[in-house]
């Protein structure tokens, strides 16, 4: 200790309060009254030197103990160092040496004291402690009592999510079921527009209905012979005698018609025409038959026809088919022969120009009643359609509407020798028939007009003329079945309408059986008397 120490300077913490967190003992109290003596006899010079000692904090002394811990002992020799420095027989470098030793002891008390409440508080909180057991059984109820919890928000929470689950189920089938939903929706909703648009009447929904076609319920007989007519033009010669096209046989006719179209130069000229057969009709005509519908009525057009009847006969022109109507029970200040009661009929009729080709009497003026106001006439018209409209709509004469009807095609009878088969102007009988008396002579020239004798039934019942005779019927009958448009209404065409069939008419004793006839019921005058009366 010979060595000088150096200046040292000891902090002295400061005292603790009886109120404070650590305990206050007895060793404490004792430092705290050695520490106030030290701090008043060792106290800093007004001039220090080197080798002074600089004590900036009083020593705590605290009293021996032999029963203390280790920190207890510093105390102890930190006490009694401080009582040889008080004795005041030390110099300055011993000094310094005790005070440097001091502060080794203090230093190492307050580290025994560290260690002291280290080691109190192990011993409180060791197994062996009086507080282990219950503390222990504390924390282990709070642990099943959390585990318990943490258990059923597990539960909880996997019940949530199934839940869940379900629901996201439950949503994605309401979506599957609001989509398909929506799409009927959207179905019916356009349903119901394009009902409410496309709303018809009766009368139209009737009309637009489709309605079986009447072709196929048509005779194949009279749709091939509409097709063959389609296809024919009907040429009348009125060339010379020396250059007559009639005199000529079928192949020169077919190749001079075949000539006659090649020369005409037309746009609207159908592809491959020609003329494939030709005819001779009695009535100086030549029926030509072509290759093609519409090869026909490109030829019956005007200009075409113009160009053809030039190369083929230059007398010649194409004439229109005929189609005749009965119209009955006609006013006879009628004159068919007029032309002006033709364009009136025309007229009020509706019907183009030229329409009616001609009209006469069916019964001759000579045998007509006396004061007969109303005969049958034969209309004759060059269109088919308006034939047809007239039979369907009516015909209007004088101002009187008429019901006219298509002339049947009926079996020729000579008006010379009264046989069938043929006309006057080819009747090989060099004799007269009359048709009412059967003497000979003509008929015209008859004065027995009230003797009747058919020359063809033998019989004086009826007249050869009358349409009441039973070979007459016959040749009708067979008539009928070999031209089914005996049995149609109307004049066979492209329109659907006109293809109908008339129902045969049934005879009126099998209309009305005479075994269902009742006797006559008595009139009011003569009614008999109630018996209940009486």
């Amino acid at each position: 200790m010979s060595k000088l120490l150096p200046k040292v300077g000891i902090s002295t913490p400061k005292p603790r309060s009886v109120g404070g967190n650590a305990p206050q003992t007895w060793a404490t109290t004792a430092a705290l009254a050695t520490n106030n003596m030290i701090e008043q006899s060792i106290a800093p010079s007004a001039n220090p030197g080197e080798g002074d000692v600089i004590l900036n904090s009083p020593v705590k002394v605290y009293p021996s103990n032999t029963d203390t811990s280790q920190s207890d002992a510093f105390c102890h020799i930190a006490e009694m160092l401080a009582a040889v420095i008080q004795s005041g027989k030390l110099d300055t470098p011993t000094k310094q040496s005790v005070v440097k030793v001091i502060k080794l002891a203090r230093e190492a008390e307050s580290k025994g004291e560290a260690r002291e409440l280290r080691g109190g508080e192990k011993e409180k909180v060791s197994p062996s402690g009086p507080m282990c057991p219950a503390i222990l059984v504390d924390l282990v109820n709070l642990y099943n009592s959390l585990e318990k919890k943490i258990y059923q928000v597990q539960e909880s929470c996997k019940a949530i999510l199934d839940n869940t689950g379900r629901v996201l189920t439950g949503v994605e089938e309401a979506k599957t079921g609001t989509k398909a939903l929506a799409s009927k929706v959207s179905k019916v909703t356009e349903a119901t527009d394009k009902i409410a648009s496309d709303t018809n009447s009766y009368r139209d929904a009737l009309l637009s209905k489709p309605m079986p076609s009447n072709k196929t319920a048509t005779d194949p007989k009279v749709l091939s012979d509409m097709d063959h007519k389609a296809k024919q033009i009907l040429v009348t010669i009125w060339d010379k005698d020396d250059n007559n096209i009639l005199t000529k046989s079928l192949t020169s006719m077919t190749e001079k018609a075949n000539k006659a179209i090649a020369g005409i130069e037309d746009p609207s000229k159908p592809k491959d025409i020609k003329v494939t057969a030709a005819l001779k009709m009695h009535s100086q005509a030549v029926l030509l038959i072509l290759n093609s519908k519409e090869a026909a009525s490109w030829i019956r057009e005007p200009l075409n026809e113009i160009e053809f009847t030039k190369g083929f006969s230059p007398e010649s022109h194409i004439r229109e088919r005929s189609f005749n109507l009965i119209a009955p029970r006609v006013l006879v200040t009628f004159d068919p022969s007029e032309e002006k009661h033709l364009c009136e009929i025309e007229e009020m009729n509706c019907l183009d120009k030229n329409a009616i080709s001609r009209a006469k009497w069916i019964k001759p003026l000579g045998r007509r009643k006396l004061g007969q106001t109303n005969a049958y006439t034969i209309i004759t018209l060059s269109s088919a359609d308006s034939a047809n409209i007239l039979i369907r709509d009516g015909l209007y004469i004088c101002g009187i509407k008429v019901r006219p009807m298509k002339q049947k095609q009926e079996p020729i009878q000579c008006m010379k020798c009264r046989d069938w088969g043929h006309f006057a102007s080819k009747c090989p009988s060099e004799k007269d028939v009359c048709g009412n008396c059967r003497e000979e002579h003509r008929t015209s020239a008859c004065k027995n007009k009230d003797k009747w004798f058919c020359v063809t039934c033998k019989e004086a019942m009826h007249a050869s003329w009358s349409r009441d005779c039973p070979e007459f019927n016959r040749r009708c009958l067979i008539f009928d079945r070999r031209n089914p448009e005996n049995a149609m209404p109307y004049f066979p065409t492209e329109h659907d309408w006109t293809l109908t069939v008339r129902p045969s008419s049934i005879p009126m004793e099998d209309r009305f059986p005479a075994r269902y006839t009742v006797n006559t019921l008595p009139t009011l005058s003569g009614r008999q008397q109630d018996p209940r009366s009486c």
